[in-house]
């Protein structure tokens, strides 16, 4: 369906070209660099070659941000492999079964000692007595 929406789209464009073209043979005088150099050429090949130069400027323009974004593709797939490569890395590497000592940490062991060898010391005392 949509290749013959093209064809069709296509088909009106040629036939427009074609009878605009045969309705503007007249001559024109086309001064490209100020007055240096002239030239007498009918207008519709000076519109299509106008067209044309449009087409290949827009086209470059694409061309032109269409690399910019693969260049940083490229780039933002490497550091996606890079990290990717770097949790494997983590992933592989075994992990103590004691936490890291914080000085919260130690803190916290301290709070809790206390009662603890408070507790030691009376078991201590009432088997002395």
């Amino acid at each position: 369906m949509l290749r013959i929406i093209s064809l069709i789209i296509k088909a009106v464009f040629v036939a427009y070209l074609i009878i605009f073209s045969v309705s503007n043979v007249n001559t024109v005088t086309f001064k490209p660099l100020m007055n240096v150099v002239t030239y007498n050429i009918p207008l519709f090949l000076l519109v299509i070659i106008t067209l044309f130069i449009g087409i290949v400027i827009g086209a470059l323009a694409v061309w032109g941000e269409n690399m910019s974004l693969k260049s940083k593709m490229r780039k933002l797939n490497k550091e996606i492999k890079n990290e990717q490569q770097e949790i494997e890395r983590l992933q592989k590497l075994t992990i103590s079964q004691e936490p890291v000592k914080t000085e919260e940490n130690k803190q916290e062991q301290t709070a809790e000692e206390k009662p603890a060898a408070a507790a030691v010391q009376n078991d201590i005392k009432d088997a002395l007595r």
